[in-house]
Formats: C-alpha cells, structure tokens, sequence
C-alpha cells in the first residue's frame, strides 16, 4: 500500500535524480528503499542502495570518485557533484512543497468528477 512517507521517498528520489543527471534514481516500493543506477558506461552499471537520500547521495558519489580513480584522468579528483550541482540535495521534509518548472504541472490521483453520461437515472 502507498502511503505518504513513500510519496515524500519518491520525491526525494526525484530531487536527487535532478542533481545527478548521470544517474537513474528511485525509491523501490518493493523493497521501501532509494536506488540509483549509474549509466555513464554502458558496459558496467554501478548500483547503489540506501534508506535515506542522504545516504544514497554520498554513495552515489563515492561511485563516482572509485571511477575516478580507475579511470585516466586529470591532476584533481572530481568535486561530490561536479557536474551541476556542487552540494547535496536538500532532504525533503514532510509537508514541504517542491516548486515545479514553468508550464509543468504536476498531477495527483484523486475522485473524478461524475460524467454526465452517469449523472442520468
């Protein structure tokens, strides 16, 4: 069953995958846990689990510095999310409001209006 703290993980889950546009990010309800795929190279899919965004977040990047380090590379090792976004995302807490993207609209499951068709004796 969906509850609000699944809602709140998937969200979290979101704001994550927008600070780490490399990764593909999820919160699991099978197993009520955040995952993140790597998907920089094709022929090796790092993953990494955790029960908090904050965990999954530091694991992500110590994903990033292990490939670093095996890979040829510069004099510096990569910043924790130098891509875009040099800090974590920030938790969500309960009740917090995500702003959205002008023109995007996000749609939540709800009672439907009766349709005419079935407002008829």
């Amino acid at each position: 069953m969906l509850t609000l703290a699944d809602l709140e993980a998937a969200r979290a889950a979101q704001q994550v995958q927008q600070h780490a546009p490399t990764w593909f990010v999820i919160w699991s309800l099978r197993h009520r846990r955040f995952e993140a795929w790597n998907c920089t190279d094709p022929d090796e899919c790092h993953i990494v689990c955790a029960n908090s965004a904050t965990a999954l977040w530091d694991l992500m990047q110590q994903v990033e510095l292990d490939l670093w380090r095996t890979s040829p590379h510069g004099d510096q090792p990569p910043s924790p999310g130098a891509t875009d976004h040099p800090h974590p995302p920030l938790p969500i807490v309960p009740g917090a409001v995500l702003a959205l993207p002008p023109g995007h609209s996000e749609r939540t499951p709800g009672p439907h209006p009766p349709s005419p068709e079935g407002s008829q004796p």
